[in-house]
């Protein structure tokens, strides 16, 4: 004997349907913010969100200003370290300028007799 297995299947897509009908009761459409469709769906005409394209604009400028921001900084960084070594060099030969200046102190000069 073959089983029937097609009341079972009609059954369970059956099922399916009404999940699906159940489902979009609770889908509210971003467009006309209305329950039971999808924004794609929409009969409305699509809007144009001034404030959302505003936000999204000011926030890419401001995205754009820091990658600016952060390349000066790096660039200031980076000379910053080029001073600091200038600034180590002009220490080290200060010091060295200071030890010849006080051995020449120490020392009896022979330019005196």
């Amino acid at each position: 004997k073959k089983q029937e297995f097609m009341k079972s299947d009609d059954k369970k897509e059956d099922k399916k349907v009404e999940e699906k009908k159940r489902d979009m009761r609770k889908v509210n459409c971003y467009n006309c913010k209305k329950e039971d469709h999808f924004a794609k769906d929409c009969k409305k005409a699509k809007g144009k969100d001034y404030d959302y394209y505003k936000t999204k604009m000011l926030l890419a400028k401001k995205y754009k200003d820091e990658q600016v921001l952060l390349a000066e900084d790096h660039a200031w960084i980076e000379s910053s370290s080029d001073s600091d070594q200038e600034i180590n060099v002009n220490m080290v030969f200060l010091a060295q300028i200071e030890k010849v200046l006080s051995d020449s102190e120490a020392s009896p000069s022979s330019f005196d007799d």
